[in-house]
C-alpha cells in the first residue's frame, strides 16, 4: 500500500502554498483504496466514489502514472515530481506529487494527523461496526412523504431480516403495552418540537425481551421541512446489572434486617454502604441521631470528638490489616453502657481492590441468657468449629467400648491430622487458616453420617467415632474423607487455602479391653506412623504377628519407604508352563525383591525382601499403589529396551493390590502407558485377588473395565475360597482363573479339592478363560493337574524365578540379554 501527498500547482496570485495536502491511498495493482477530505475537493470525486477507482483515470497520460517507471523511481528516492491530472468535470491541473514518509523513521506529526469529517458521507462499512458494537440502530420520519427509514442496527435490535418492508402500526407492536406511550412521544414531537427520551421494553420478532433506550427530535429546517429523527439503543445487559444490584440490595438489607446484632458496612472514605435497624436503633440511642445510607461517619460523630477520633482510629486499622476483634460500649462518655464485642472485617473485591469493611457487634450480655445450657454446649464444642471437644469425644468412645463389649457391635476410631499446617498457619495467617479450619470442619461433617461423631482434637487434629462400621467399610470412608480434603480449597484474599490429611484407623473390636484415652492415644500414634510415610497416608492397626509393636513398624516402614523412594527394587520373573496342550511363546508373572537400606558402613543384607513380607506392610500404610507403579514402570522400561520379546511374549502379568484398586487414577495411568508401548497390549495381565474383589466390589469392577478397554486382559488371583468365584468371573469380564494355594496343596490327597477344582474350571470353560494352577511343587499335584485338564502350571516343580533380564533373547551369538537390575 502506498500513500501519495499532493498538493495543486497554483499560479495565480493569493493562493496558499501552505494548504494541507490531499492523501490517497494506492495497493499494488494501482487501485485506489482510500482518500481523504482534501482529495474529493482536489478533484471532484466524492470519498465512496473514489474507492476502487484505477489511479491511470486521474492522471492525463501514462508519464503521469505515479506507479511507472522512471517516476516511481524518483518518488521511491523521496523526490516529488510535478504531473497532470483531470478533474472530474473534465479539466486538466498540475499538482506536486510525492510519496508518504509515515514509515518506521517518520515522526508522529508527519505519519498521521487528526481530520474532521466535515460533510462528507460515511462510510457505510463503519456505520454498520459502530451500531453492531454500540448495540444501536437509528430511524427517520419524514411526514411530509409519510417515510419511515431505519438502518440496519434496528432491524437487528428486533431481530427482523434487514429491508423487511413494515408499516408504523406493526413497529408499535413490539412496544406491546408501552405503544400509547410512544405515539404519544412522538406525536408530541412532531407537533410541537419537544424531544423525547425514554426507556421501553420490546418483544422482539423472535420473542427476546429487550430495553431499549429510544431518543427523538425534530430536525425542522427553518421551516422549510419537517424531519423527526432518533436512535434505539438497546440497554439489556445495563437494565440486568442495574436488576442484579437491587436485588442483592434487597437479600443484604434482609439478611441485615434478620440479625439482632449491629451491623454497619463502610466503604474506604467512611461512608455508610449498609446499616441494619438494631445498629440504626443502638446508634441513635447512644449519640441521638439515626444513620442513613450515604452519610459520612465523621459527620455523624461531629459533636462526640473522643468518639469521633477513636471510631476513625479503628476503622483506618480495620481498612489495612486483617480482622481484629475488641470489646467497648459505643459511646465514652457515659456510664453504664452496654458492652459490645466488635469485630471488624475488611471486603475485597474479586480483582483484590479494596470496597470497604464490616463490623458485627453482638451485646455481651446474651451469652449470659443461655444460662447453663449454653455453659454446658461450651464445654462439649469446640470454640472455633463447633465440633465436639477432646472430653465429648472420650465420652462417647467411652460409650462405643462398652456397646461393642456387650452387643459385638463393631466402630471404628479415626484419627486425622492435617498435613503441613504450620506452614499455611506461617503463610496465611492465624485468620485465614481459622476461617479454612471452620469451613473443612462443616465440609467432613457433611460427608459423614448422623450418627457418627467427629471432634477437633488439637489445632490441626481430628477424631472421628464412625458408628457401627466394619474395617472395610471405615477404610472406604477414610479414603473418601482423605480425597475430599485433598480435593477441598478455600479461597482466601485472592489466594487458595488447600492441604492433604493423613489418617490412623483403629478398628475398636481389635482393641475393647482398652480405656479410651489408650485408644484415642494409638490411633494417634498410628497417624504419626502414617505421616512417616508421606503427606495423604492411612495406616490400619493389626494385632498380633500381622501389626507388631509400633517401634518395629516404624523401622520397617522406614526400609519400605527407602526401597520406594530410592527404587530399590530387583524384577524376578516365574514362568507359566502349559500344562494341557503345547503353547509357543514366554507366559510370565513379574515378581518384585526388595533391597534393605544399607548400614553405617554401606553394606547391604544378602537377602532379599520379599512380597510375603513387605506386601502386607505396604498394604497396611497404603503404599501398595505407589510399589505397584514403580514395578509396572520399571518392567515396561525394560521392554522397551527389549524389542526382540515382541514375538515371544504372549502375556507378562502383575499382581494388583488393594490400594491400587482404591486409587481412582490408578488403572487409568496403567492404561496410558500400556497404550504408549510398542508391545500388544493383549500381553499384559493383571492380576486381581479374590478377596480384594470381594471387599471392594466396586473398585475392582472400574480397574478391570479401565484396563479392558485399554486391551489388556484381567486375571481373578487366589480363587475358589471365597465362594463367589462364578459371580467374579463374569462381573470382572477375567480372561484368566488363576486358583488359590490352599486348593493345589495336597490336590491329589484331598478328593474335595479335586472336586473343587474341576467345578472351577468348568465354569472358566463356560466363559471362555484360562485356568492357571499355581504352587505346582511335587510330581503328584502335577499329574493331577494334567488330569482335570488345567490349562497352566507354576511352581517350583516346573520354573524357579529368575532374573527378568533372564528373560532377554540372546542379542548375538553367546550373549544374554542386556543387563538390568535396580538401583542400589
Amino acid at each position: 500500500m502506498r500513500e501519495y501527498l499532493i498538493k495543486r500547482v497554483r499560479t495565480e496570485p493569493g493562493s496558499s502554498a501552505n494548504a494541507e495536502p490531499a492523501s490517497l491511498q494506492v495497493d499494488d495493482d494501482g487501485v485506489i483504496q482510500a482518500a481523504d477530505d482534501a482529495a474529493e475537493a482536489l478533484f471532484g470525486y466524492g470519498i465512496l466514489e473514489m474507492q476502487g477507482l484505477p489511479m491511470q483515470e486521474l492522471v492525463a497520460s501514462r508519464e503521469d502514472n505515479p506507479l511507472m517507471p522512471p517516476l516511481n523511481d524518483a518518488l521511491e528516492q523521496g523526490q516529488s515530481a510535478l504531473i497532470t491530472v483531470r478533474h472530474a468535470s473534465g479539466y486538466f491541473f498540475s499538482i506536486n506529487l510525492r510519496r508518504s514518509t509515515s514509515d518506521a523513521t517518520a515522526s508522529t506529526d508527519e505519519a498521521m494527523r487528526i481530520r474532521p469529517r466535515q460533510a462528507t458521507p460515511l462510510d457505510t462499512r463503519v456505520f454498520r461496526l459502530a451500531e453492531q458494537s454500540g448495540g444501536l440502530g437509528i430511524w427517520e420520519l419524514d411526514p411530509d412523504f409519510n417515510r419511515l427509514h431505519w438502518s440496519e442496527g434496528l432491524y437487528h435490535l428486533l431481530d427482523l431480516p434487514p429491508g423487511n418492508q413494515l408499516d408504523p402500526e406493526h413497529v408499535l407492536f413490539y412496544f406491546q403495552e408501552h405503544q400509547s406511550q410512544v405515539r404519544r412521544a412522538i406525536l408530541q414531537c412532531l407537533r410541537q418540537g419537544e424531544p423525547f427520551s425514554m426507556e421501553v421494553p420490546v418483544l422482539t420478532a423472535n420473542q427476546n425481551h429487550r430495553w431499549l433506550r429510544l431518543t427523538g427530535r425534530s430536525l425542522d429546517d427553518s421551516g422549510k421541512r419537517r424531519l423527526i429523527a432518533g436512535s434505539a439503543v438497546d440497554i439489556t445487559a445495563r437494565r440486568a446489572d442495574a436488576h442484579s444490584a437491587q436485588v442483592w440490595k434487597y437479600r443484604t438489607e434482609s439478611v441485615l434486617a434478620a440479625s439482632n446484632d449491629l451491623i454497619v458496612i463502610m466503604n474506604p472514605e467512611l461512608e455508610i454502604v449498609a446499616v441494619n435497624q438494631a445498629y440504626n436503633d443502638a446508634f441513635q440511642a447512644a449519640f441521638g441521631v439515626m444513620p442513613n445510607v450515604g452519610d459520612q461517619l465523621t459527620d455523624l460523630l461531629a459533636d462526640y470528638p473522643e468518639e469521633r477520633r477513636l471510631y476513625a482510629r479503628l476503622w483506618e486499622r480495620a481498612m489495612s490489616q486483617e480482622g481484629f476483634c475488641i470489646e467497648m460500649p459505643l459511646a465514652q462518655s457515659e456510664e453504664q453502657q452496654t458492652v459490645y464485642e466488635i469485630q471488624f472485617n475488611r471486603i475485597f473485591s474479586p480483582g483484590g481492590e479494596l470496597l470497604g469493611a464490616a463490623q458485627v457487634a453482638r451485646d455481651k450480655r446474651v451469652s449470659q441468657l443461655d444460662g447453663e445450657d449454653h455453659v454446658h454446649y461450651l464445654n462439649r464444642h469446640d470454640p472455633l468449629t463447633g465440633l465436639l471437644n477432646r472430653r465429648e469425644i472420650l465420652q462417647r468412645l467411652h460409650r462405643a467400648l462398652s456397646l461393642q463389649r456387650e452387643a459385638g457391635t463393631p466402630h471404628a476410631l479415626v484419627h486425622l491430622d492435617l498435613d503441613g499446617f504450620s506452614t499455611l498457619n506461617a503463610r496465611f495467617g492465624s485468620g485465614g487458616c481459622d476461617r479454612y479450619l471452620r469451613e473443612l470442619s462443616s465440609m467432613m461433617s457433611g460427608r459423614l453420617r448422623q450418627r457418627d461423631a467427629i471432634a477437633r482434637v488439637a489445632s490441626d487434629q481430628f477424631v472421628i467415632i464412625l458408628d457401627n462400621c466394619g474395617t472395610e467399610e471405615a477404610v472406604k470412608v477414610c479414603h473418601s474423607l482423605r480425597d475430599a480434603v485433598s480435593a477441598f480449597g478455600f479461597e482466601w484474599r485472592g489466594d487458595t487455602i488447600q492441604t492433604t490429611v493423613s489418617a490412623g484407623l483403629l478398628p475398636l473390636h481389635l482393641v475393647s479391653d482398652e480405656s479410651p484415652e489408650q485408644c484415642l492415644t494409638l490411633a494417634a500414634d498410628l497417624c504419626e506412623t502414617a505421616k512417616a510415610t508421606g503427606p495423604s497416608s492411612l495406616n490400619l492397626y493389626r494385632t498380633g504377628a500381622e501389626g507388631g509393636d509400633e517401634t518395629a513398624t516404624r523401622e520397617d516402614l522406614a526400609q519400605l519407604m527407602y526401597a520406594i523412594t530410592t527404587d530399590a527394587i530387583e524384577l524376578h520373573f516365574q514362568a507359566l508352563r502349559p500344562i494341557a496342550s503345547a503353547t509357543w511363546g514366554d507366559h510370565v508373572e513379574v515378581l518384585a525383591r526388595l533391597y534393605r537400606e544399607p548400614d553405617d558402613q554401606g553394606r547391604r543384607a544378602e537377602e532379599l525382601w520379599r512380597p510375603a513380607s513387605f506386601m502386607p506392610l505396604a498394604e497396611r500404610f497404603d503404599l501398595g499403589y505407589a510399589l505397584d507403579r514403580r514395578v509396572i514402570a520399571r518392567a515396561l522400561a525394560w521392554l522397551e529396551e527389549n524389542p526382540l520379546m515382541q514375538p515371544r511374549l504372549k502375556m507378562i502379568s502383575f499382581n494388583l493390590s488393594a490400594s491400587s484398586l482404591l486409587d481412582t487414577s490408578f488403572a487409568d495411568e496403567v492404561a496410558h502407558q500400556i497404550e504408549a508401548s510398542s508391545f500388544e497390549a493383549t500381553s499384559f495381565c493383571f492380576e486381581i485377588r479374590e478377596a480384594h474383589a470381594c471387599r471392594y466390589p466396586d473398585e475392582a469392577r472400574r480397574s478391570a473395565e479401565a484396563l479392558r478397554a485399554a486391551g489388556c486382559r484381567i486375571a481373578l488371583d487366589a480363587a475358589g475360597v471365597s465362594g463367589r468365584t462364578h459371580n467374579l468371573i463374569g462381573d470382572l469380564g477375567v480372561s484368566i482363573v488363576k486358583l488359590d494355594e490352599s486348593l493345589v496343596h495336597d490336590l491329589a490327597d484331598n478328593p474335595l479339592q479335586v472336586i473343587m477344582v474341576e467345578a472351577i474350571h468348568r465354569m472358566a470353560l463356560l466363559c471362555e478363560a484360562v485356568t492357571v494352577a499355581p504352587f505346582i511343587e511335587d510330581d503328584a499335584t502335577l499329574r493331577k493337574v494334567r488330569e482335570l485338564g488345567l490349562h497352566f502350571g507354576q511352581g517350583y516343580r516346573l520354573t524357579s524365578p529368575e532374573l527378568l533380564d533372564q528373560l532377554a533373547p540372546p542379542s548375538r551369538p553367546g550373549s544374554r540379554g542386556g543387563f538390568f537390575r535396580a538401583r542400589n
